[in-house]
């Protein structure tokens, strides 16, 4: 039998089903006369799952319409890209339309497109649809606004389920598990509903898809529990409000609406982001779904229409299964349109607009319950539309764990091993590192006392945390003066308060010291350049003890690239410097193009160099009893840091006031 001859047999069939009396055949009836009459003819999964859908959605009423009724503008949303096609051939194959419209999210599907075509059609009393997963976004905008019809089509129900399995095997499912459907593709479902197999068979296929999906990713007894997590301050506090949260709206106490869903995290490289977005799935009782830009090209075409439709099938997915959690990893791949250039702005808009828009329809639909959580290493790259209240909004920040941290997160990754050993000197040792770094640490050292065929014990995880000294006495000296003279010069200035400062060899020659700048709403010229001060400190105190070394240069996150970068900063972006236009770009790009800038920001510099030599050697004193004690513990915190500093400055003062009376 062709293909029209089977379009005109269901077109007939289902009309003679809508004869009978509606009472006695309500939609919602699994076995309907007019569902039966409409998957009349359908050979496979893929010719029956959309016209099972497409009827379940319309009903017995909608049908009607749509056979009846002329000049009927329809717009049918379905529930991913991937069915739009298919849903069209069953829209057809039950109505007659002059033109059905399909938008896939392709780049050129915009609702400024195709709004003469349905006005023409409307206009002369000829029916038009329009099938899409993001009707608003991706349909003309004249249909979208003339719809006379609207036509939900959401993940399958189980009745759709088994009207398609009844439709291919012959057979009636006797029982299907919740929701036997949910999350999976187009594609997952056809391939698990096959012809001359049962339908305990094709019920069991599509529960080990859905296994195999895990509603996104698999947490498996590895993902450590939400309260065994440490050193994570207020991304934590979120976490367990989401969870209480969520708890309350499963007991009825508390609307889905009313829950604060969605945030940014933000860290430095290693602080485990990721890690816990899946501890917090795991306590919370949710799917997770992630997704990354890198994911989005690699998983498609890597076309703009490709990458549209995988983020789209991503979202599809998170909904599918709500609640759920749609984790958004490094967003910072997102580009931010502010300092996009021309040749990709093209390109890019279409896919940050779309980003955009699925995060909008997460908060502004009341009935979603999907939470949309981001991570990124680089906040100051995103575009400021991504992390504005009602999207990835709070932005929380993860500090580097403190002592007290570092001993939980080495707990949780020792579990039987060192049970008794008092890992307190180690942390101490280890203070300013992250969790990843722990991780390494305690593999490592696992790794090597199994080699030696025995258990580890305390000094194979103290060896990886800070190993044996291979420097010479001169240079672990030097490395102190220069790290201890960023602490006192930031003290003096005000500029931050220091957590922790080391000289351990862990595989570099190189010290660090880290704080937590002062916050402040607005930074004056005068206090950006004292942060550039306190980044110079360090190779004026080489100069002042002996002779300027490479330490302070060196790459990124080198002493003299934030020095540079924030003078460079000051003149191009803040207008603190000659002139007030805004010029944007990284400090690397504006020095290389600009000679007159690179003129100016070196003047600037050599400016800041000469008042970090005089607050160095001003301070000189404490520098090196700070460096002394430095060189004996090899890492100091906070705490000790500040009073180090107190006690030379209430010496100092002492110094000073002497002074003064031998003068008298």
């Amino acid at each position: 039998m062709s293909n029209s001859l089977i379009a005109h047999a269901k077109r007939v069939a289902a009309q003679a089903a809508l004869d009978f009396n509606e009472e006695h055949h309500p939609a919602d009836d699994a076995d309907t006369v007019y569902v039966r009459a409409g998957l009349a003819g359908c050979r496979d999964a893929r010719e029956a799952l959309p016209v099972a859908a497409l009827l379940d959605a319309l009903g017995p009423a909608g049908l009607r319409r749509i056979r009846e009724e002329e000049g009927l503008a329809v717009v049918v949303e379905v529930p991913g890209p991937d069915w739009s096609t298919k849903i069209q051939m069953a829209l057809g194959d039950l109505a007659a339309f002059a033109q059905v419209i399909v938008r896939t999210g392709a780049r050129q599907d915009r609702p400024t497109e195709g709004n003469g075509t349905v006005a023409s059609a409307l206009s002369r009393g000829a029916s038009i649809a329009g099938v899409c997963h993001a009707p608003a976004r991706y349909l003309p905008a004249t249909l979208v606004q003339a719809a006379d019809l609207v036509v939900r089509i959401g993940p399958p129900s189980n009745r759709v389920v088994a009207d398609v399995i009844k439709a291919v095997t012959g057979k009636r499912a006797r029982r299907l598990p919740p929701a036997v459907a949910a999350g999976l593709s187009f594609d997952d479902i056809t391939a698990s509903i096959r012809m001359g197999t049962s339908p305990a068979t094709c019920i069991a296929r599509l529960q080990a898809s859905a296994r195999a999906l895990s509603g996104g990713d698999a947490l498996g007894e590895d993902v450590p529990d939400l309260a065994s997590l440490y050193g994570y301050g207020a991304a934590m506090s979120f976490a367990l409000a989401l969870v209480r949260d969520l708890d309350e709206w499963r007991a009825g106490r508390l609307e889905f609406s009313q829950i604060s869903k969605n945030c940014t995290l933000y860290s430095e490289p290693g602080l485990g982001k990721s890690s816990l977005i899946r501890s917090l799935a795991k306590a919370a009782r949710v799917p997770l779904v992630s997704a990354s830009v890198a994911e989005l090209f690699t998983s498609s075409s890597g076309h703009l229409d490709g990458v549209l439709k995988a983020w789209e099938a991503k979202v599809a997915q998170a909904a599918a299964i709500a609640p759920s959690i749609l984790f958004l990893d490094e967003i910072d791949s997102i580009p931010n349109r502010a300092t996009m250039d021309n040749r990709a702005r093209d390109w890019w808009s279409p896919f940050v607009n779309s980003v955009l828009a699925s995060i909008d329809s997460t908060t502004s639909d009341i009935t979603s319950k999907v939470i949309v959580i981001g991570a990124t290493n680089h906040i100051n790259m995103l575009d400021a539309a991504l992390i504005r209240p009602g999207r990835l909004h709070p932005v929380i920040r993860i500090d580097r764990p403190d002592k007290d941290a570092l001993v939980g997160i080495m707990r949780q990754h020792l579990g039987i091993d060192l049970q008794e050993a008092d890992l307190s000197g180690v942390a101490q040792l280890g203070a300013g590192s992250t969790g990843a770094e722990v991780t390494a640490w305690i593999k490592t050292a696992r790794s090597l006392a199994r080699a030696e065929g025995r258990r580890m014990v305390l000094g194979d995880l103290i060896a990886q945390v800070a190993p044996a000294e291979t420097r010479t006495p001169a240079e672990v000296r030097a490395i102190a003066t220069h790290e201890a003279a960023h602490c006192v010069c930031a003290a003096r200035l005000h500029v931050a308060s220091m957590t922790s400062v080391t000289i351990a060899d862990r595989r570099s020659s190189e010290g660090a010291a880290r704080g937590i700048m002062t916050p402040r709403a607005f930074l004056t010229k005068t206090q950006l350049e004292n942060v550039a001060v306190v980044a110079l400190a360090g190779r004026a105190m080489d100069a002042l003890v002996g002779a300027p070394h490479t330490g302070a240069g060196g790459g990124r996150g080198s002493d003299l690239d934030r020095a540079t970068g924030i003078v460079v900063s000051l003149h191009t972006e803040f207008g603190l410097g000659d002139h007030l236009a805004y010029r944007g770009g990284n400090a690397e790009d504006a020095m290389r193009t600009d000679p007159a800038l690179r003129r100016t920001v070196e003047a600037d510099l050599l400016r800041l160099y000469a008042q970090a030599t005089d607050l160095v050697r001003e301070n000189r004193g404490v520098i090196e009893v700070l460096a002394n004690r430095l060189v004996e513990a090899r890492v100091l915190s906070g705490d000790e840091i500040r009073t180090i500093i107190e006690a030379g400055s209430t010496a100092r003062g002492r110094r000073r006031r002497g002074g003064h009376h031998a003068a008298r």
